[in-house]
């Protein structure tokens, strides 16, 4: 493979020899820029606006390092409408890795325009760039524009330069803010073919081809290149909203794919892959396969992790938690091992590829059926599933099967129990990579729900006062979410004080917590607690809402229109009962009904039911979500189920004594 990518590249360097660059950039301002335009992409939410905004990618060599690059050509024009848009000034380029080469950023300039009778322009100063390394993998270049103004416009323009001569850059049409005019521009060698892909929920406005006659030198023969241009215009804002995806998966953008090329010699060579050579890539991959295949790094010292009287589900849960006590996970994704297992054991820490490919090392050592699952994380992206790439996968968990039963394992979290993936992991589809056998997909989902239940008692004396006990029970990745939480105080005291300080309209005075470290029990949280009702007595009226804890009051679903799944990562569940002994002599005045609501086909329901009998109050409430995934023609009716359930827990419960 490394050589056919060799010659490639010298086949381009000849390609493209005697290329000569075209820039695309933006036109001069003018006072017409200054006028906000009646649109309907702009509207009360709008507090910036793209007037243009151009891009165009070619190929040419670098003569310095006698290398290909892609070279990326970037221009936009923002007004600022309003104080909330200034944050479009602060400019962050993300720079990525390429092999072992970076990416990198040129010709960097910026310009702030405003009228005082007159156009004034503010050039940005050099030193206002700075640069900075998120990680081995990315680095960032970060700028904010000069004297921002409401009503100002601002431009922008870098050009980077990319050593991944196979992809052009995704054209992402939509972002953050609404944008008039979207055009971008790619110059393709006539031997490349690639596959061009329009994402998204909008279309083209125009679609433009041009054949650039005689573009470059070969062998002495003028070649040709087609000059491609995508152009949208009048694109609404993509507004984000809670439990989706990475928004590129549903943005509209144009991708570009290199499907395959032609030699000099009119040789077709295909790029794009059969799962079958990946697998065999991959399995023969020193950094994949060969540490796969590391199980003398275990088997001497298997006896010390199990006894052979473990079933081989103990087995594997041993082994699993020993992997976490032996590598700490360095905050590094990776479908490779970065270290090496070997090392990585030595150095007690290591990326995901690093310590899941040990965890499968050492569950093959003991016998146990393991298999590596190739994963794209939430914010990456989902994997594309027509043919294989890849470079969508960023991230590495196991499968084990025993006893019948399958377990996705993650051995990077501390806090994760056996047999439960993170939450970042629970996108889409994974790639199960078989030793004897083609690869396939598997859907990547947690059989446990995630679920909370609160669970509250206690007394109201006849001056208000409130005491009582709370517990609350976590599941799943509830569970795991809040042991992480926990996990950030300097000890349990810590969280408890923190607990006592910050809540609200309750006083916590005593408390424990259970099961901190058993991560495949539940964890239970027990306080003690007080509250005082008084400003809600009114006479011979008292008045109060049962729901202490979790209430919704705003509704997570408020847009018009949602073009996207909404992506909760696995079935959730919240239940909260009540049990309070009132003064004597209290009758009910008035309670909020009992209500049952239903999604179609069970997809949610939410239930409240109470009683009031001789001065106790009984209370007990469900709210369901049943699916993992709602899709967009669900939305509608999801928005709305929790609309009513926030009208329904607005109403308190109001109780009248009978003697003064």
């Amino acid at each position: 493979m490394i050589y056919r990518l060799l010659a490639l590249v010298w086949f381009l360097q000849v390609l493209l020899s005697d290329t000569y660059a075209q820039t695309s950039g933006l036109p001069s301002i003018s006072f017409r820029d200054f006028e906000i335009p009646n649109s309907p992409i702009i509207d009360s939410t709008s507090h910036a606006v793209i007037i243009i905004e151009k891009g165009k990618s070619d190929i040419q060599v670098d003569e310095a390092e006698r290398e290909l690059r892609v070279i990326h050509r970037y221009g936009v024009r923002i007004k600022i409408l309003d104080k909330e848009g200034f944050k479009e000034a602060n400019y962050v380029i993300p720079l990525y890795k390429i092999g072992n080469k970076f990416e990198t950023v040129d010709e960097i300039h910026g310009y702030t325009h405003y009228i005082d009778g007159k156009i004034h322009t503010v050039k940005m100063d050099k030193g206002a760039i700075f640069h900075e390394k998120i990680n081995e993998f990315v680095n960032l270049s970060k700028f904010t524009l000069p004297n921002i103004k409401e009503n100002c416009i601002i431009d922008i323009e870098y050009e980077i330069k990319s050593p991944d001569i196979f992809n052009y850059r995704t054209w992402e049409y939509q972002d953050d803010i609404p944008k008039l005019y979207s055009e971008y521009t790619a110059i393709i060698p006539a031997l490349y073919n690639y596959n061009v892909t329009l994402l998204g929920p909008y279309k083209l406005t125009d679609q433009k081809s041009k054949l650039l006659k005689d573009y470059f030198l070969l062998n002495g023969r003028r070649q040709d290149c087609s000059q491609l241009t995508y152009i949208m215009a009048d694109i609404p804002a993509f507004h984000e909203e809670s439990y989706m995806l990475a928004p590129k998966n549903y943005k509209s953008a144009i991708n570009f794919e290199l499907m395959q090329y032609y030699s000099t010699s009119g040789a077709r060579q295909n790029l794009t892959k059969e799962w079958k050579d990946v697998d065999r890539e991959l399995l023969t991959n020193r950094l994949f396969g060969g540490q796969i295949n590391r199980e003398n790094n275990f088997k001497h010292i298997l006896s010390r992790i199990y006894t052979e009287s473990d079933s081989d589900e103990n087995k594997a849960r041993k082994i699993y938690e020993y992997i976490k006590s032996q590598i700490r996970w360095n905050k590094v994704y990776g479908k490779y091992s970065q270290f090496g297992v070997k090392d990585a054991l030595e150095r007690r820490n290591g990326n995901v590829g690093d310590i899941n490919l040990a965890l499968i090392s050492a569950c093959a050592a003991a016998g146990i059926e393991v298999y590596p699952v190739l994963v794209s994380t939430r914010e990456n992206g989902l994997p594309k599933t027509i043919h294989p790439v890849i470079s969508d996968f960023n991230y590495l968990v196991a499968q084990v099967r025993v006893n019948g039963k399958n377990y996705f394992l993650d051995a990077s979290e501390e806090n994760l129990p056996f047999g439960l993936l993170p939450l970042r992991c629970i996108n889409g589809s994974g790639r199960i990579i078989y030793s004897k056998k083609s690869s396939e997909w598997i859907r990547l989902e947690n059989e446990i729900d995630a679920a909370t239940h609160f669970d509250i008692t206690g007394k109201i004396d006849e001056t208000g006062q409130f005491k009582g006990k709370l517990r609350v029970i976590y599941k799943g990745l509830d569970a795991l979410n809040h042991r992480n939480y926990i996990q950030k105080f300097s000890s349990l005291d810590s969280y408890i004080e923190e607990r006592m300080n910050n809540s609200a309209n309750m006083q916590i005075e005593d408390g424990n917590i259970y099961q901190l470290d058993s991560l495949d029990n539940d964890l239970i949280e027990s306080y003690e607690i007080s509250m005082d009702f008084t400003n809600s007595i009114r006479g011979k009226y008292f008045s109060f809402n049962p729901i202490l804890m979790n209430r919704v009051t705003k509704n997570p679903f408020n847009l018009e229109e949602r073009n996207y799944p909404v992506d909760l990562g696995s079935k959730k569940k919240e239940t909260y009962s009540i049990a309070i002994h009132l003064p004597p002599d209290f009758d009910m005045e008035h309670q909020p009904e009992n209500i049952a609501l239903a999604l179609p086909e069970a997809a949610a329901r939410y239930t409240f039911r109470s009683q009031y009998v001789e001065g106790n109050l009984v209370l007990k409430q469900d709210l369901n979500l049943n699916k993992a995934i709602y899709e967009v023609e669900e939305y509608f009716h999801l928005k709305e189920f929790y609309s009513r359930i926030i009208q329904h827990q607005k109403v308190d419960f109001t109780f009248k004594k009978n003697k003064l």
